[in-house]
């Protein structure tokens, strides 16, 4: 009872600036998320046979049992080298979400990405070379809007962006449907201007030194100076916006989504690591 009372007032805290009505219509569509990470070890056959969570001490016990009961059901299309299926260690994102469904609180995994541990160094990977973050929209300070921008750039042969999509954005308040177009709008408007003068390294060593282009994701986040970052392990109230995939990117591993990722790195879209199980149970 104590949970589902605090994730009402969660929910009532995000809701509070909007008109009654709007509140009602819009909290329906607002999610209390977690992002929990660390990694999984995967055998040849692509099960699970061991995992760790980072700073279990700042999880809620709740949360790390949930955890720790789900990830060893795993399973993973078997990992290839050279012909022959390997031993391998995933660094692992997930992305809880909690709501109330009748008198129990469920808990579910939305969203999960498993990758290799990023290298900054690595001349296989493309690097940023000038990322500038874009100015604070007025009218979205004004109005205290805050989210984050989820952009896939493709990166030219030159270090410079081809072109640039917002694959999805995420506010942390809520308002009336019209300011909340309105201020997704403006913040999308402020990264993507921003993001057309960033320049990055191309590789220069392994298999995608070839490639036409590179497509890199890049969050983007809007946080008002005076509020407070949620910190690792807290719920965090947010409304997600709807996603959309350019053509020129592969198709993601099934369980994936743009806000798994922390705003602040760059990201390669494709990961050797495929889920072949269901999330969302």
């Amino acid at each position: 009872m104590k949970m589902r009372v605090w994730l009402f007032l969660l929910l009532l805290a995000v809701a509070g600036t909007a008109g009654a009505q709007s509140a009602r219509e819009m909290r329906k569509q607002v999610e209390a998320s977690m992002l929990v990470t660390g990694h999984v070890d995967v055998d040849r056959q692509g099960h699970v046979t061991a995992h760790a969570l980072d700073q279990v001490e700042q999880l809620p016990p709740y949360v790390v049992d949930f955890v720790s009961g789900a990830i060893p059901a795993l399973r993973f299309e078997p990992i290839v080298m050279d012909g022959e299926p390997v031993l391998a260690r995933a660094k692992m994102t997930l992305r809880l979400v909690a709501r109330n469904i009748g008198d129990d609180l469920q808990i579910s995994i939305r969203s999960a990405h498993f990758g290799d541990e990023d290298a900054g160094d690595d001349t296989g990977r493309v690097r940023s070379a000038k990322l500038t973050p874009p100015r604070y929209p007025a009218n979205v300070l004004r109005a205290g809007g805050q989210g984050t921008v989820y952009l896939i750039v493709k990166v030219g042969r030159d270090g410079s962006p081809e072109d640039v999509v917002v694959e999805q954005t995420n506010l942390t308040v809520l308002r009336s449907g019209r300011e909340m177009e309105s201020i997704r709008s403006s913040l999308e408007r402020a990264a993507l201007g921003a993001a057309r003068d960033w320049r990055f390294t191309p590789p220069t060593t392994g298999e995608s030194v070839g490639d036409s282009y590179w497509p890199l994701r890049v969050p983007v986040a809007f946080s008002i100076d005076d509020r407070r970052e949620p910190r690792y392990g807290e719920w965090v109230a947010y409304h997600p916006g709807p996603r959309v995939r350019p053509d020129w990117t592969q198709e993601d591993a099934p369980g994936f989504s743009p806000d798994l990722l922390a705003a602040g790195g760059t990201y390669q879209t494709e990961s050797r690591f495929r889920l072949l199980t269901p999330l969302g149970g």
